[in-house]
Order: structure tokens, then sequence, then C-alpha cells
């Protein structure tokens, strides 16, 4: 016998989500670019022998302002933060349908928008000495603490925080691939 509970709310099903993939996807697929970029900065450093301060991504040599990237970054970082936050809400519900793990969830909460929610402050330090100095030097807060260059502690922010947003999405793909197939009759 089915039981009816009074107030309590309905599950929707994947497939009423429909644009909620959509905009998990382009999470991924962005932050992932994002993350690239950090990579050719790592490899400007390390390898083309570029000065930190001069290793700027692709980007960062093309939209600047104060003389820096940082700019830039503060703003996609920020709206990356945004979107992750709206994830956490989002991805809770698919948590209760069992699609994405609680421990897949526990570990994007903290793991990718706790980090980023660390990573925006280092940003908005920075930001503020970028304005102090009309510029840089720019020190964050970790890479001070930690006697480390932020083109390394920046790309390992972005690389865990990326990838505990990747993990959910996994799941969630795998969910999507195995409720088509049987759609489908495959």
């Amino acid at each position: 016998m089915a039981q009816i509970v009074i107030g309590a709310r309905a599950p929707k099903s994947l497939a009423a989500s429909s644009r909620f993939f959509p905009f998990f996807a382009t999470v991924v697929i962005v932050q992932g670019v994002h993350v690239i970029e950090h990579i050719i900065q790592l490899f400007q450093v390390y390898v083309f022998d570029v000065p930190d301060e001069d290793a700027l991504g692709l980007l960062g040599y093309i939209i600047q302002f104060n003389g820096t990237e940082e700019w830039l970054h503060l703003g996609f970082n920020f709206t990356y933060l945004i979107c992750l936050y709206v994830l956490v809400v989002a991805l809770r519900e698919y948590v209760d349908l069992g699609v994405i793990p609680p421990w897949s969830y526990l570990t994007f909460a903290i793991a990718g928008a706790g980090v980023e929610s660390w990573h925006m402050v280092e940003h908005v330090v920075i930001i503020s000495n970028v304005i102090r100095h009309s510029g840089c030097p720019c020190p964050g807060i970790g890479d001070q603490a930690l006697s480390v260059s932020d083109t390394i502690l920046h790309f390992f922010y972005n690389a865990i925080a990326y990838t505990a947003t990747v993990i959910p999405f996994w799941f969630l793909m795998k969910t999507r691939t195995s409720t088509g197939r049987a759609r489908s009759g495959r």
C-alpha cells in the first residue's frame, strides 16, 4: 500500500530538469578552460622561463586593467563561485534521488564551493593590493603565508575546485546516459 505524506515535496524527475543539466555542463566546460589557462601559465613559467609576474595564460594578455589580469580573475572567479553556490543547492535534490552519492556531494560542497570561497577571499585581497599600488605587486594571503608563487597556488585552488565539481557531474552524466539507453531500448 502506498503511503501518502502530506506536505512532503515530491522529487522532480531527471527529465524535469531540462535547464539544470546544460547549466551544470556549461560550468564544467568553462571552468575546464580556466584550468587549462592555469596549466598554460605553469608551462610559461616552468618550461618557457617566463617570469612569474609575466605569465598571464592566454586571456590575461588580452584582458588587462591597471596593468594586470587580476581583474579578469576576480570577475571570473566571482561568477564561478556564484555558479557553485547554485549547484550546492540544486545538487542536494540529486543526492535525495540517489543519483549523486552523499560523499560526492560533500566533496563538492567542501572542496569545490569551500575552496572556491577561500579562493575568492584571496582574489579580494589581491585586488585590494592592485588598487593600493595602481597595479602589482599584488600578493594574496596564501602565496605570502606559504612562500609559494601565486601561479602554483592558484593552479591548485582551481584544480581542487574543478575536480570536486567534475565528480558529481560524472555521476549525473552516468545516470543520464543509462536513463537514455533504457529509454531507447539499448
